[in-house]
C-alpha cells in the first residue's frame, strides 16, 4: 500500500516539477533577452553580469548592499523565504546568511552556463531559442 501511495505521489508530482524547470527556464530565457544590452540578439557573459548588477537594487530593497531576510517585507516572507534560502545556497559564498552585491554580481550563472550549449561565453538567438522549445517541450505546449 505504500509503494502505490508513493507512485501516485510521484505521478502527481513530477508534472509539476517538470512544469516548474519549464517555467525557470522561461523566465531565464526572458532574463537573457532583457540582459542582451546592445540589442544584437546574443549576450556575452559580461553583457550578463552587468544585467546581473543592475538587478542587485531591485532584491537589495533596503540598500544596505546585502540581499537579506530584512529585504523581504514581513508579510510576504513566507512566500519568498524558499526563493532567498535558494539564492543564499547558490551565492553566499561566506555563508553569513547574507548576499553581498560581489558574491551576486559575480556568483555562479547557472542559467547562462546551460543556455551556452557550446561553452563560448555568448548565448545566441538560436541558443536563446532553443532554451525556449526545452521550456515549452516540458510544458507540453
Amino acid at each position: 500500500m505504500k509503494t502505490i501511495s508513493l507512485c501516485l505521489g510521484l505521478l502527481i508530482a513530477v508534472p509539476a516539477v517538470a512544469q516548474g524547470m519549464a517555467s525557470d527556464r522561461a523566465d531565464l530565457a526572458q532574463r537573457l533577452s532583457q540582459a542582451d544590452a546592445d540589442g544584437d540578439g546574443q549576450v556575452t557573459r559580461a553583457e550578463f553580469v552587468a544585467y546581473r548588477a543592475g538587478q542587485f537594487a531591485r532584491f537589495d530593497r533596503n540598500g544596505d548592499g546585502f540581499i537579506s531576510d530584512d529585504d523581504v517585507p514581513r508579510l510576504l516572507a513566507g512566500r519568498f523565504a524558499p526563493r532567498l534560502q535558494a539564492m543564499r545556497q547558490q551565492f553566499d559564498t561566506n555563508h553569513d546568511g547574507r548576499i553581498s552585491r560581489d558574491e551576486f554580481v559575480n556568483g555562479p550563472a547557472r542559467g547562462f552556463d546551460l543556455a551556452d550549449a557550446n561553452h563560448d561565453n555568448i548565448v545566441t538567438a538560436a541558443e536563446m531559442k532553443a532554451l525556449n522549445d526545452k521550456s515549452k517541450a516540458i510544458r507540453g505546449g
